[in-house]
């Protein structure tokens, strides 16, 4: 299970840092927490929040989150890949989704949901305003 969990409400910079840990259980009862999963960087992504995992064709792991850099920039859904989904990697260029130019999700995009369905990867996510006017639908390419 991966998880967001505030480690300082001011991390420095104004921004808090909120990261994404990793815990794992082998009933679903009792689970054992093994700490800081993503990798944070103060000033480019520490706010951390709703991690949504997939599973990709090399049998490892994308994570899709948002995060803000602590620079006053608003939510942007981050990307972040690994081998055993426990160790990862940023990969924050890699996300497949950036603001539009303008319009209802041209100033933020946050809390990402990813899902494949019928062998199409989907993106179900919130647009500016953390959502006050819908969400929107990303339809990824297949590679």
């Amino acid at each position: 299970m991966w998880y967001g969990t505030t480690l300082s409400w001011d991390a420095g910079n104004g921004e808090m840092l909120h990261v994404i840990n990793f815990a794992s259980s082998a009933e679903g009862q009792h689970w054992t927490r093994e700490g800081l999963a993503v990798p944070f960087e103060l000033g480019k992504a520490q706010a951390f929040s709703r991690p949504t995992v997939a599973r990709d064709a090399q049998g490892g792991y994308q994570m899709w989150f948002s995060y803000r850099s602590g620079t006053g920039e608003k939510y942007r859904i981050g990307h972040a890949v690994s081998k055993d989904g426990k160790a990862w990697t940023l990969a924050l260029n890699e996300a497949g989704i950036d603001v539009s130019a303008n319009g209802w999700d041209s100033e933020m995009i946050e809390y990402p949901l990813v899902f494949d369905h019928k062998d199409q990867r989907y993106m179900l996510y919130n647009g500016s305003g953390y959502g006050k006017t819908g969400f929107g639908l990303e339809v990824f390419a297949n590679d």
